[in-house]
């Protein structure tokens, strides 16, 4: 059992660029329930206006708060919307890619070789939405490395499937 260890360099050039994966993109009912949850939150935060002006009588308290909270929400709106072009996974031959992020773009890629575990996970509200997440873990954390969100059921399942699939081909090799 003689085996000679080797650590050649590699070619930066031959490496594949990595910007230029091609993404599929999340589907947009994951935009449809955050502005839902966010519609919510808005309602409450109006109640609270109401309930607050019946107790103050302080000139303009209630007109801010509320210009100051509708602008609020406006904003988050705008942010989801603007977020959900950015969302996106590419499958390749050997990883899984996600990116996320407009003012900060965020692409994280998992060799397969290097998943521990792969779930899928849907929420109450999902369910209404008939969204799933795909959630993939590494070792080392405690949660998911990627979660990837706004997936159809059965898409998410077939994903699930065919990461596996990766994951036990790699471990034979």
């Amino acid at each position: 059992m003689n085996v000679t260890f080797t650590n050649a360099p590699v070619d930066l050039d031959s490496l594949p660029d990595y910007q230029e994966i091609a993404y599929t993109k999340v589907s947009v009912k994951r935009l449809y329930k955050v502005l839902c949850i966010q519609g919510f939150l808005l309602i409450l935060a109006l109640i609270g206006l109401f309930l607050l002006r019946e107790v103050t009588d302080v000139p303009y308290l209630i007109p801010g708060l509320g210009a100051g909270i509708l602008l609020l929400f406006l904003l988050l709106m705008a942010y989801q919307y603007k977020l959900q072009g950015t969302l996106g996974y590419a499958l390749r031959e050997r990883d899984i890619a996600y990116r996320r992020g407009f003012i900060f773009e965020k692409i994280t890629i998992i060799p397969f070789n290097r998943i521990q575990h792969i779930s899928t996970s849907a929420s109450a509200l999902d369910r209404i939405f008939k969204i799933s997440n795909l959630n993939i873990f590494t070792a080392g954390g405690s949660g998911s490395d990627i979660d990837i969100p706004g997936l159809t059921p059965e898409l998410a399942a077939r994903l699930k499937d065919k990461v596996a699939n990766h994951i036990i081909d790699e471990n034979d090799a």
